[in-house]
């Protein structure tokens, strides 16, 4: 391996050596400061040379920042395309924010639902998800819902095909219930039309998405480099990208040569305080509850290098409490909060929400986002749902979250009133509205649907904190239909594609209700590797080699590693991947 330009500083001495920039550098990054909304926000970047090694450390055709599902998907197709693939990942495991997913990606399978006797097609998915507009992000800020829709579009179009390659190559157990509608709490109901065939889980027995992505990437001999993390992009004096600079698993600097292209797969910035803070302040002093690593790298990197990014204001999608760490923990709050109408789901059971003035605020059966966003625009940015001992309430809300340490019970009102510090004359009131609406049969101050409902009149009675926290960003990086990085001009930047949450939710972007992001980075995680593999090489690559090998990437990971859980040594507390 030839020597880097560079002496072997650590991250440290690099920092250190950073505060020598001089008045010219300053003045340059004075150019990023933020411009008012519908203005561009991307600096003009420059054609010349950036940071050009004089020789690589690794090369390979394909480089991949970020090995959750867009950077993992984009990499097998790569590989199958008969490119070398390296996948440089700073975590300590793949996954990112898809091994911490409900493993369900949502859209149309039209061949199987038509062999179900179901009447499906990319015209009507696109239709339906229409209805959703007035529970997203556009409605929210006061936009129209756009007559145009390319990126849902595409999607939409993909989606069979995603299914069909992630089934018979990846290994990924696909299984939806074509009888019943869409799983609960994924789409605000009954707004979603009630069609079967819509949402696939994994089902692979004791496997996740990314343990079967991990399988497939071994198994093709793809490099993974775990606990490498990119720093920047390298251009060229054409404009072109054409690698990045890395600090490895040691924290030394290296330069990665990407042959044909690079490929940004790095998540939201959920977890970056500083950034979720400025474009969105309803978040302030919340935790973002999504994979540690989604620091908004890729975005800070695609714009230093002339990208263009929108929409950073756009919002977040949220969950509404505390539930644990791992994925079947968060897939118990798409239970919790939401479910199809006609079926009860727990949401619909005796259950209110009360914030700290005793209040109600929001429909219990809104649906799991819509109430985490709704709690966090209430005094101290939480709430309390009450509910009682009635036939099989506390058994069924309670089942469902044995690591919930945030619930308390009382053997009346008054006293859960104290515990929970609530104003005992406004949260009575409440219930006692709550349960007159149950007694009317509707509920005419917030619409929740009473379906099955009892009043809160049976002790003992129980309450659990609300804490909600914020799961992806909706705005990132802006990328052609070919899943190019564009400029601000919408001009492709060579060399560079992008794929998964780091492109912003596409259905947020266009005006529907999110709608998960695992499809999303599938199929444009494959996009970009059909694409990337098909670039002319600007120079021959030497591949670095198959060192995944020598690496366990289903190595078990704490959750604390990506949350922070702070669990006592020894209790269960590991992601199964």
């Amino acid at each position: 391996m030839k020597e880097t330009n560079l002496n072997p500083v650590s991250r440290r001495g690099f920092v250190a050596g950073a505060t020598t920039l001089g008045v010219a550098a300053l003045a340059a990054m004075a150019g990023c400061a933020p411009q008012a909304k519908g203005e561009s926000k991307t600096p003009v970047a420059s054609t010349g040379a950036t940071d050009m090694p004089s020789s690589w450390d690794m090369e390979a055709d394909i480089v991949i920042v970020g090995a959750g599902g867009a950077g993992m998907s984009a990499a097998c197709t790569a590989k199958e395309a008969g490119s070398s693939v390296l996948v440089l990942e700073k975590g300590g495991v793949t996954g990112g924010d898809t091994a911490l997913s409900g493993q369900s990606a949502l859209g149309p399978w039209i061949s199987k639902q038509k062999e179900a006797g179901i009447d499906e097609s990319v015209e009507r998915y696109i239709a339906d998800m229409a209805s959703s507009y007035s529970h997203g992000a556009f409605a929210e800020q006061g936009r129209e819902l756009p007559s145009e829709h390319p990126f849902t579009q595409l999607q939409t179009e993909l989606s069979e095909e995603m299914f069909e390659w992630t089934s018979s190559t990846i290994g990924i157990g696909w299984e939806c219930d074509l009888e019943s509608p869409v799983t609960e709490g994924v789409l605000p109901q009954p707004t979603w039309d009630p069609i079967a065939g819509r949402s696939w889980m994994n089902q692979t027995p004791d496997a996740s998405v990314m343990a079967a992505f991990n399988k497939a990437a071994e198994s093709m001999g793809i490099d993974i480099r775990l606990r490498t993390e990119v720093d920047r992009l390298i251009k060229d004096g054409t404009g072109r990208v054409v690698g990045v600079w890395a600090y490895d698993e040691n924290d030394f600097p290296i330069a990665v040569k990407a042959a044909k292209a690079i490929i940004v797969a790095t998540g939201s910035f959920c977890s970056n305080r500083s950034m979720m803070e400025r474009y969105l302040p309803v978040t302030r002093g919340i935790q973002g509850g999504g994979c540690y690593g989604v620091t908004g790298d890729g975005i800070r990197m695609v714009r230093n290098a002339g990208g263009s990014v929108s929409e950073l204001d756009l919002g977040c999608h949220w969950y509404p409490y505390e539930a644990s760490t791992n994925s079947g923990q968060f897939s118990t709050t798409l239970i919790f909060f939401g479910g199809p109408e006609g079926q009860v789901p727990i949401s619909q059971q005796p259950g209110v929400l009360l914030n700290y003035e005793g209040e109600r605020f929001i429909s219990e059966s809104e649906g799991y986002h819509l109430i985490g966003r709704a709690t966090a625009q209430q005094p101290g940015q939480e709430a309390w749902y009450i509910f009682d001992s009635s036939p099989m309430v506390a058994d069924m809300i309670l089942g469902i979250i044995p690591y919930n340490n945030r619930v308390v019970q009382a053997e009346t009102l008054d006293e859960l009133w104290k515990i929970t510090r609530l104003p005992a004359d406004a949260a009575q009131a409440s219930i006692d509205g709550y349960n007159a609406a149950v007694a009317a049969g509707t509920d005419e101050t917030f619409g929740k649907l009473l379906d099955n409902c009892q009043p809160v009149a049976q002790g003992p009675f129980y309450a659990i904190n609300i804490r909600p926290k914020p799961y992806c960003t909706y705005g990132g990086v802006d990328t052609d239909l070919d899943a190019h990085v564009v400029d601000a001009s919408g001009n492709a930047i060579p060399g560079l594609y992008a794929a998964g949450i780091v492109t912003g939710s596409f259905a947020a972007r266009e005006g529907f209700y999110y709608n998960g992001g695992l499809a999303q980075a599938l199929i444009f995680g494959r996009l970009a590797g059909k694409n990337a593999a098909a670039e002319e090489a600007w120079e021959a690559a030497s591949p670095t080699g198959d060192e995944s090998k020598k690496q366990s990437l289903n190595e078990m990971a704490r959750c604390g590693d990506c949350h922070g859980d702070t669990r006592a040594p020894g209790e269960p507390n590991y992601h199964n991947f």
